[in-house]
């Protein structure tokens, strides 16, 4: 598919790459959600900087992740990950302002 396409090219040029030994593909919540840790942690620079993360953050979590935890929220039997998915979603509505911000509002 496309999108994990463009993700596994991303991900080479971030020098990161998935562990064989992971059943996850690199497209998992958890996975994209450990880049983003990545680019906010990391040491080098030339990487791990604001444009960086604004970038994979608009390209690989922001288009579906909202869908992901509303789901989550919405499911009867999911207590204790609909609880998650609404922290979860309020997190990413203010990272969301802050890159929007960072672009100057764009």
């Amino acid at each position: 598919e496309k999108p994990l396409v463009q993700l596994r090219d991303d991900l080479a040029a971030l020098g990161l790459a998935r562990n064989a030994q992971m059943s996850e593909t690199e497209d998992h919540v958890a996975y994209v959600f450990e880049v983003m840790r990545f680019l906010i942690a990391g040491d080098d620079v030339a990487v791990c900087n604001l444009t960086r993360q604004a970038a994979f953050f608009s390209q690989h979590i922001q288009p579906w992740v909202s869908r992901l935890f509303q789901t989550l929220q919405d499911h009867p039997q999911a207590r204790f990950y609909a609880r998650l998915a609404a922290l979860a979603q309020s997190f990413i509505s203010v990272e969301t302002q802050g890159f929007d911000l960072l672009d100057g509002g764009a």
